[in-house]
């Protein structure tokens, strides 16, 4: 057996034993095997062959593991695997639909799981870049897409539509699960959950690809584009954290593959940090087992045993020292492994430590930070409060600035009102200029001198105006500022005393939160330290429980943190509010300052009540001081017994000790903290208590600047009305002067414009007309001469040539076309005429439609001439002949002289009506003449048509042929369907060559045509050898009815006895020698060495021996029924015999006497239908 052969065997054996009916999952082996085989044979063409032999469609175990057998051939067999499977899809699909209908379980998950793989293989198809395992290396992926967002999008949604696909299959195969209460641990469930293990290992890098696609798609279009997709993958992503939730659950899975963990949330694909959190889904597909090493069946310590002499025991059996090797690899691979990940957990472990105690020193830096802030604020409100005092005091002077302002602008109205006198003047010298046209360039000259100095005075004035407006705007933010700068010390100071009062509270409540936690703890110790006493076991659980308090601990020392950073922040934003509120309360000075006094009265009573307050606090912290103390004395004595206990179990357990050792400097640490935290509530106590003696002196210093800022805020009031009056009249005035003077500037430059473009009009005007005068009247007449000379040119240059050729020479419908259209065309021109006549400048169109007609007036005269010269009446066709030469003599130069003339209109429409009439009436007789033609005009159609029914008819038969074979098929059996199956396929062998014969007929006739008909049209060809045509058609004829009479003969002898056979025959010689006919007159005009003749011939040969075939097979057939239909002589009586002789012989004399009428008839008839033949040709 050859190498091949024997690999192909190999892989037969395999293939079937892994598709075998029993409800168990496929063997890893078997599998192994195909895959390996389809790297033998290169590709999967081998798989294929056998696994089609398989009874897929018979057993639905078989069809169940087929499509779990060929999922892993795509994912791990040869690259050419999915791309020379593409081509079965029509049959997965067919058995999807078949089992599809099957209700057991297997029949929906088999549809899904065909569809999944159809999905699969147009995946790959579609994008051959992926290979069938679904894993890309690093980069690859951006590598296949490059830069092209378009490509990615239609990657998702293919890639999405795979996914739907795995999914629909795992919900199929666990409902059928659920619904027949199949266990995953039976061989039952464990055969239909096997195949998710691919799907898996295909789900997982689709998930990445998805999530990687997602993001960068995300980066690069807008939110809104990408709504679907979303969509898509937030469903995808349930229904996938589901499918791999249920599958981690099978035991099944446990000791196979290691189920991908995806996050508990999808990912935010708008955020960019989530794509740097991202981790890809890892599927974990374990070593298999390496074979056991069976050890020698042999006990070698027998043969240690036995004596030196004996030496010819047979060899040892070797050992397989590279599977040892392997397998201590993998051990120490493995050992290595989990040093990695405890060295990992442990390197975690203390990042974590680290981390939570550069927190904490961070958040003690921020308080810190934050309370240095808060001092440099109250620096800076100070500052502030200076500020304001000087402003205070250099108000005065901006009074002093505002009145020479008024001054100033009392001097720029004097001005304005000189210069809209000035342009009074000049707008009524401007009219009387306009009236008298030659002093314009003298007033304009000065016009433009004053418009520009009064352009330089309005620019001063706006300049002033501008310095006035900034000037008064200072002067309001000074008054405001110094309004608002009382009521906003008074209030920040009120503010602050009371944040500072919530806060102490805040901090004294967090302190008495911390003394009760520390109360709790000392009691769960106390607990702890008695339970210890009971068992040994119960020590390490003590320890747990008081890890758990240490870190409560912590999480309440961290909130404590982050409230103190909230309280900041809020005193922050309190302080924003505050700056905010001090613009607004720009405009209620006066109503505030009244209140002021209202305020300081009730701050200095809530000053006594929070005195008050602050004892009380006082004396609490001292009474929550002493009770701390006293829980301070229990626990150290709940520390001691606690020590005590532990010297007395140190020589039991020595690791306990070492424990407990550690736990004992966690609380000392913890005691140390606390005691830090109360000194800092100490020092944070003692500067409150500092802030409140500085904020009840800054109140005192705030009451006698309120006083004082009193009065300096009326007399400003005052001052200030005064200013904005002022300054409101001014802004008034100056508006509406500007308003004049712009009105008045855009009225001057509007006339002026004006002027300059009437003059320039009016000059441009005057040279055009001169110049159309000169030169419209020439252009106009040597345009229309030369178009109506082109056109008679071309009319009589037509009537001079000699050679009619083109395809329509001869025919009266194009002739009628022609003559349609010329009288159109003549319509229109004498619409054009009466245009020109009364507008020159419609002479673009006039002229197109004189060269149009010209053209038009020489092709029908052309094409008249050749109609009169192809009939067949002769004498007819030259009146007519004539007729259109005096029309064309009559009317064509009258026309064009008659267009020439522009003055008489009347006399050119006469014309133009005349050559229609005339042309009207020859196009008539044209018409009549066209019924009188050649009856052999139309043969070329009459041959197409044929032909066409020729070919129409063997197809027919053909497939009538193929219907009757099938029905055959379907009916009968035994020797009846063989004689069947054996005629119908000689008729269809028959008819095929046939079909060749009349297509190597057509070449053979377009080759002769091609060569024969010179210049001339192919239909001019057939009509110029009509009686070579006729003989085509009639042979085309003979072969189409040749054909009918073989399809009525066949199924007589189908359903007929055998008397019908020789009909078949009769028929299948009548079509061959209408063949033969068809070929003999192709070869008559076929040029002598072609191609195609020469294949007409080997076509010939083929019908000729496809007939005979035909022939020798009803032959046959009929021997066989006849035989078949023989009696059983044996069985007869004498009497039976003799009569039985007797009727067949009188049988045999009857046919006979029929044989020779018919043939008698068969003369007949044909001397009868050669003589048709003969008077229809001379016809």
């Amino acid at each position: 057996m050859a190498q091949v052969d024997k690999v192909f065997y190999q892989l037969t054996i395999s293939i079937s034993k892994a598709l075998n009916p029993a409800e168990f999952p496929l063997k890893v082996k078997h599998a192994r095997a195909a895959i390996i085989g389809t790297f033998h044979s290169g590709g999967a063409h081998s798989f294929w062959a056998i696994a089609l032999r398989q009874p897929l469609q018979e057993n639905r175990i078989t069809a169940w593991k087929f499509c779990h057998l060929l999922h892993k051939v795509l994912r791990e067999g040869h690259p050419l695997s999915c791309q020379q499977s593409l081509r079965q899809r029509a049959m997965l699909t067919e058995l999807g639909k078949l089992w599809g209908h099957l209700k057991d379980g297997y029949g929906s998950c088999i549809k899904q799981y065909t569809k999944l793989l159809v999905t699969k293989l147009e995946f790959h198809d579609r994008n051959p870049r992926f290979p069938g395992s679904m894993v890309l290396k690093k980069g690859e992926l951006e590598q296949i897409g490059g830069n092209d967002i378009n490509y990615y999008f239609h990657l998702a949604v293919e890639m999405f539509d795979y996914l739907d696909e795995i999914i629909a299959l795992q919900d199929a195969v666990f409902k059928s699960l659920t619904t027949f209460h199949v266990s995953s641990m039976t061989s039952a469930g464990q055969c239909r959950v096997a195949p998710l293990i691919p799907c898996i290992q295909d789900s997982s890098p689709l998930y990445d690809f998805l999530v990687r696609i997602m993001f960068k798609l995300h980066s690069n279009l807008p939110a809104e584009l990408l709504t679907g997709h979303r969509e898509r993958f937030r469903t995808a992503f349930g229904q996938l954290s589901k499918f791999y939730d249920e599958s981690r659950s099978l035991q099944y899975f446990m000791t196979l593959i290691t189920v991908p963990q995806l996050p508990p949330n999808a990912p935010n694909f708008s955020s960019q940090v989530d794509f740097g959190e991202y981790q890809a889904p890892v599927v974990v597909i374990p070593e298999p087992e390496p074979d056991e090493f069976v050890d020698n069946l042999v006990d070698m310590t027998v043969q240690q045993q036995r004596p030196p002499e004996v030496k010819l025991e047979p060899p040892q059996p070797a050992i397989d020292f590279e599977k040892l090797i392997i397998e201590r690899d993998e051990l120490i691979r493995h050992l290595q492994l989990e040093v990695d990940r405890l060295g990992r957990s442990v390197k975690s472990c203390n990042v974590e430590n680290r981390e939570l105690q550069s927190r904490f020193e961070e958040q003690m830096a921020t308080m810190h930070a934050e309370l240095s802030q808060a001092q440099d604020e109250m620096e800076l409100l100070k500052m502030q409060k200076d500020e304001l005092e000087l402003k205070a005091e250099t108000a005065p002077t901006l009074e002093q600035k505002a009145i020479a302002e008024e001054e100033r602008a009392k001097a720029s109205e004097e001005k304005f009102l000189k210069l809209k006198t000035m342009y009074g003047q000049i707008r009524d010298e401007h009219v009387k200029l306009l009236r008298t046209h030659g002093e314009v360039s003298k007033q304009l000259a000065t016009s433009t001198k004053m418009v520009s100095e009064v352009t330089k005075e309005k620019e001063d004035i706006r300049c002033k105006l501008e310095d006035l407006e900034h000037q008064q705007a200072r002067v309001e933010e000074n008054l405001q500022q110094s309004s608002n700068v009382a009521k906003q010390e008074n209030e920040e100071l009120q503010t602050k005393y009371k944040e500072l009062q919530e806060k102490y509270e805040d901090m004294e409540a967090n302190k008495s939160a911390e003394i009760a936690e520390l109360r709790i703890t000392c009691e769960n110790l106390s607990k702890s330290i008695e339970e210890a006493k009971n068992a040994h076991d119960e020590l390490q659980s003590t320890h747990e429980s008081l890890s758990g308090e240490k870190d409560t601990l912590s999480a309440d020392l961290e909130a404590q943190k982050a409230n103190h950073n909230e309280e900041i922040a809020n005193l922050h934003q309190e302080i924003e509010q505050l700056k905010g509120e001090v613009a607004k309360t720009s405009k209620e000075t006066g109503e505030l300052q009244e209140d002021l006094e209202r305020q300081i009265v009730s701050l200095q009573s809530d000053k006594n009540g929070l005195d008050e307050k602050l004892v009380d606090v006082q004396k609490m912290l001292e009474e929550r001081e002493k009770s701390f103390e006293v829980l301070q004395c229990k626990y150290d004595e709940e520390v001691v017994k606690g020590n005590e206990l532990k010297s007395e179990l140190e020589g039991k357990i020595s690791q306990v000790e070492e424990e407990r050792e550690m736990l004992k400097s966690e609380k000392e640490n913890l005691c140390q903290e606390v005691e830090g935290l109360r000194s800092e509530l100490q020092t944070k106590c003692e500067e409150l208590q500092t802030t409140q003696t500085s904020l009840e002196g800054e109140l005192g210093e705030a009451k006698g600047e309120v006083e004082v800022l009193k009065g300096n805020l009326e007399e400003m009031k005052a001052k200030h009305e005064l200013l904005v009056q002022n300054y409101d009249r001014l802004m008034v005035d100056r508006s509406d002067r500007e308003c004049e003077l712009q009105d008045l500037l855009h009225q001057q430059t509007e006339l002026e414009e004006k002027h300059v473009a009437t003059l320039e009009t009016i000059g441009n005007l005057e040279a055009a007309l001169r110049d159309a005068q000169i030169h419209g009247e020439v252009i106009l007449r040597s345009l229309l001469e030369a178009c109506v000379k082109s056109s008679e040119g071309l009319a009589t240059r037509a009537v001079s040539e000699d050679e009619f050729g083109g395809g329509a020479a001869g025919s009266a419908a194009y002739f009628g076309l022609l003559a349609e259209e010329l009288v159109d065309m003549l319509t229109k021109l004498g619409l054009g005429h009466e245009q020109y006549v009364a507008d020159n400048a419609s002479v673009e169109p006039f002229a197109r439609k004189v060269i149009m007609a010209g053209h038009l007036m020489a092709t029908v005269q052309m094409q008249g001439a050749i109609v009169c010269s192809s009939t067949s009446d002769i004498e007819y066709g030259e009146q007519i002949a004539e007729e259109l030469k005096d029309w064309y003599n009559k009317h064509h130069i009258a026309l064009f002289e008659s267009l020439l003339s522009r003055s008489d209109t009347t006399s050119t429409g006469n014309v133009l009506n005349a050559t229609k009439t005339h042309l009207q009436a020859i196009a008539e007789r044209v018409g009549a003449l066209s019924k009188k033609l050649d009856p052999t005009e139309n043969i070329g159609d009459m041959f197409e048509e044929e032909l066409l029914g020729m070919d129409k008819a063997i197809e027919e038969a053909a497939k009538r042929i193929e219907e009757m074979l099938s029905e055959s098929r379907a009916s009968d059996s035994g020797v009846k369907l063989e004689v069947n199956e054996k005629i119908l396929d000689a008729c269809t062998s028959l008819m095929r060559a046939i079909r060749v014969l009349v297509q190597k007929s057509r070449l053979v006739q377009g080759e002769i045509v091609a060569v024969g008909k010179g210049g001339a049209t192919a239909k001019e060809f057939y009509k110029r050898n009509h009686q070579w045509t006729e003989g085509l058609i009639s042979a085309a004829k003979s072969v189409a009815q040749g054909a009918n009479f073989l399809v009525v003969a066949a199924n007589k002898a189908v359903s007929g006895d055998a008397k019908h056979q020789l009909d078949l025959v009769v028929a299948a010689q009548e079509i061959a020698a209408s063949t033969t006919q068809l070929v003999v007159a192709s070869r008559v005009k076929a040029p002598r060495g072609s191609s195609n003749l020469a294949a007409l011939g080997a076509a010939s040969k083929n019908v000729t021996q496809s007939t005979a075939t035909v022939v020798a097979t009803a032959k046959d057939c009929t021997k066989r029924l006849e035989d078949s239909q023989d009696l059983d002589l044996e069985k007869l009586t004498v009497h039976q015999a003799k009569r039985m002789e007797m009727e067949l012989k009188v049988r045999v004399l009857e046919l006979e006497q029929a044989l020779e009428s018919e043939r008698l008839l068969l003369a007949a008839f044909r001397r009868k239908n050669y003589q048709s033949e003969v008077d229809g040709a001379k016809i």
